[in-house]
């Protein structure tokens, strides 16, 4: 995959990397960059599963993976547009921004409102501030007049784009604070895959474990009532049938536990689970740029060029089943009471 091969020659000409170095040092000058993987390292076991610590190297089983998810999603960002500029008197001059609110009104309220935003408010922070923005894309079927040549089409079918679910991300006075803030969103995904794969394997090895238990009480009960039949007569038919039942389930039931076990008994296990997804970080979550073009109403024109409308530019990001369309932005922050 070219990609892969860009970021593989990428990490072995800079090493960790120039822009995590950059970033780091310039925040904590006397601490060396490995610092930076190490921290990374000890977030994303916490996520994914903090029984890994108890394996052996897990810190050098996870280095280069975490490098090489670090690096990719630092890839990643170059694809996101921006930084625009979010201010309710600057709405109706920067067609993105007007396209991505409906009014003046829901941009202030989405900067009143953001947890994340409003966390630099409680800090006393003042002054500009960058984040990347993300938020959902929906498109309807609209109905309406439509110019095709000189024709004036009534109830032509159009498409009619808004967006909802406005999200600030990882808010900081610098972009490159920014820019790292969004890789280590990154691999708190991936981590939290790990966390779903792991904790499902577990929650059925709970429950085979629960069913075994069962079936061996079962057994005894069994057992022993035959064993009292047949200390006056022949035990019945119904009851050695019940047993060969409950004999064969706790069977089964041992060997489909023991097979689990054996993919996530030991911390090694998690760990390799932690690890395989690290190492395919194109798995989980992609970027790509997505342009529209737009009307001032809101409405698709990309097939007509002649059509006045503005050329909307953002990053898609696709995680799972999850599409989320996403800007770097800035935006000027004043401590006040949040209502």
């Amino acid at each position: 995959m070219v990609e892969r091969d860009v970021m593989n020659q990428q990490q072995s000409e800079t090493g960790i990397g120039g822009w995590m170095r950059s970033v780091w040092q310039k925040l904590h000058p006397q601490v060396e960059a490995d610092q930076l993987v190490r921290q990374a390292t000890e977030q994303v076991v916490q996520i994914a599963d903090p029984v890994i610590r108890q394996a052996r190297s897990y810190r050098q089983v996870l280095h280069d993976p975490i490098i090489g998810a670090m690096t990719y999603f630092h890839s990643l960002i170059e694809v996101i547009p921006g930084p625009i500029i979010l201010d309710r008197n600057r709405y109706y001059d920067d067609p993105t921004v007007k396209a991505l609110f409906a009014s003046p009104d829901e941009l202030d309220e989405v900067l009143r409102l953001s947890p994340e935003i409003n966390k630099l408010r409680q800090q006393g922070f003042n002054g500009k501030v960058a984040a990347m923005m993300t938020m959902l894309r929906n498109e309807r079927t609209i109905f309406g007049h439509k110019q095709d040549g000189e024709m004036l089409v009534r109830d032509a079918r159009q498409q009619a784009v808004s967006f909802s679910d406005h999200r600030i991300v990882a808010p900081a006075a610098d972009l490159n604070v920014v820019k790292a803030g969004i890789v280590n969103r990154g691999l708190e995904v991936l981590a939290s895959v790990a966390m779903e794969r792991i904790t499902t394997l577990r929650a059925q090895m709970a429950e085979l474990e629960g069913k075994k238990e069962y079936l061996q009480g079962m057994k005894k009960i069994l057992g022993g009532k035959s064993h009292r039949q047949a200390m006056f007569a022949a035990p019945s038919v119904h009851n050695r049938e019940e047993l060969r039942k409950v004999e064969q389930l706790l069977t089964e039931v041992t060997q489909e536990l023991d097979e689990l076990r054996q993919q996530i008994a030991q911390p090694e296990q998690s760990l390799g689970y932690l690890e395989t997804i690290l190492r395919e970080p194109e798995k989980m979550l992609l970027a790509r740029s997505h342009s529209l073009r737009l009307n001032w109403m809101g409405v698709r024109v990309d097939e007509e060029p002649s059509s006045e409308g503005n050329d909307i530019t953002l990053a898609e990001f696709s995680v799972e089943e999850i599409q989320r369309s996403a800007v770097l932005v800035t935006f000027s922050l004043e401590t006040k009471s949040v209502a």
